[in-house]
């Protein structure tokens, strides 16, 4: 009797330990899982899921929508005491520009109702007391702008520049084909004044009707807009001391090193396959994706989580975080830029280009282009490259004197890295 009494309390303690032991599991994941970042689970894992309930964390669409501006302006100008100020060509510049008038960008891109507009309307208006500018490369959807700025407007134009004018109370819009658009618009004016009081820019003024270029074109005072020659290297993916750079594109498509994989060209490409898509990884920095059939391995979105523009932003959204960590990888100077966007039916394109401290780098092909498919990505490539800064420095047409000497049908001007034999030289360029 005393044995069977003996082993039912051992049975007891070894249940007991099973249940300590899976209550110790269940507490320390409840504590991971609290105080873990929502970035560092995937968006579209079941951990995520457990997240979101645990810690109450937004569900869909929300998951996946930084907002991030994918692209950095060109140029941007504020009038201030009375001078228009602008800024271009300096990240450092830009960013910090940006942070003072975003918010009053943002309450001026509030969904007006468009008309068209001419030349000389938007030329009268850049006569006013208060004026503000932004200038992107490429075209930018205007609903995808409005919302980097906070703004609210749903409009798939393709956006190249903004031109706010206080004083007529309307917002001009320049596409990119040149097209003019305008609708009436306002900001508070202590939100103008907060953005005049924290903006640093270099005297300048518009271009007006005095040159034939776009009225809006910024013209620097003693522009002297000296960049380095610039030499292209492929980055050292392959290398043993790049471990951790690989492993890092690798990640950006959903891989990880022990993706099956196999070598091409004597080792100069490596091809990975997981069953539902390929990566190959070329040793001149091409980097291509496809996914096998309708699932992959990087979706944007769930279907039926998101549609419109809130679609769209999470597209565009999913390739800037790849770029950027693609950039990171390859240990390049450069930063990606948006510039394109094409929808047709479920199908998005999103178009980058690089910039180096901020001047376009312009190659033969994109930079990189992404394909969506009702919000999984379908396609991508990327030809990433690292730049050297020569000794020699080359000192760009200064914007007035090119606009002296502009004439047809050309009216933009933009500053610009090109190949020229063997080195990336920078130059003034109309378009």
């Amino acid at each position: 009797m005393s044995d069977k009494r003996k082993s039912m309390k051992n049975a007891a303690k070894n249940v007991l330990l099973v249940l300590l032991v899976l209550l110790m599991g269940l507490l320390c994941a409840a504590n991971w899982l609290t105080g873990m970042s929502l970035a560092q689970v995937p968006a579209d894992s079941m951990l995520r899921r457990l997240y979101d309930r645990a810690v109450g964390g937004a569900v869909g669409y929300e998951l996946r929508a930084s907002g991030v501006a994918a692209a950095s302006p060109a140029q941007l100008a504020l009038t201030v005491d009375g001078q228009l100020c602008g800024i271009q060509y300096s990240l450092t510049e830009v960013d910090a520009g940006m942070e003072a008038v975003r918010a009053a960008w943002g309450q001026a891109l509030d969904g007006g109702a468009l008309r068209e507009a001419d030349e000389q309307e938007l030329t009268a208006a850049l006569g006013g007391a208060a004026c503000m500018l932004l200038r992107y490369h490429g075209a930018i959807p205007l609903g995808v702008l409005s919302g980097w700025m906070g703004g609210n407007w749903d409009s798939s134009l393709p956006v190249s520049t903004l031109v706010y004018a206080a004083e007529a109370g309307t917002l001009f819009i320049r596409l990119a084909d040149g097209t003019l658009y305008a609708a009436p618009a306002s900001i508070e004016e202590s939100a103008l004044a907060q953005a005049q009081q924290n903006f640093h820019g270099t005297a300048c003024k518009f271009s007006g009707g005095a040159y034939a270029v776009y009225p809006e074109t910024l013209l620097f005072e003693a522009e002297a807009l000296s960049l380095p020659l610039l030499r292209a290297e492929a980055p050292a993916l392959f290398a043993p001391q790049s471990g951790a750079g690989l492993e890092t594109l690798l990640a950006a498509f959903g891989y990880t090193p022990y993706t099956r994989a196999y070598s091409e060209q004597g080792d100069r490409a490596r091809v990975y396959v997981d069953g539902v898509s390929t990566l190959r990884v070329n040793a001149s920095g091409l980097v291509q994706y496809a996914a096998s059939g309708e699932d992959g391995t990087v979706r944007a979105y769930e279907q039926g989580e998101a549609d419109g523009q809130r679609a769209l932003d999470a597209q565009i959204d999913c390739a800037r975080q790849i770029l950027d960590s693609a950039l990171t990888a390859a240990e390049t100077d450069t930063h990606a830029s948006l510039y394109a966007v094409q929808q047709a039916g479920s199908r998005t394109t999103v178009a980058f280009m690089q910039t180096y401290g901020g001047v376009p780098i312009l190659g033969e092909s994109d930079f990189a282009t992404f394909v969506f498919e009702d919000g999984m990505l379908s396609s991508a490539a990327i030809q990433l490259q690292c730049f050297r800064a020569e000794q020699t420095r080359r000192m760009v047409m200064p914007a007035r004197q090119a606009a002296a000497g502009a004439q047809g049908e050309a009216r933009g001007l933009i500053a610009a890295y090109r190949l020229q034999e063997d080195l990336f030289v920078p130059s003034r360029f109309y378009f």
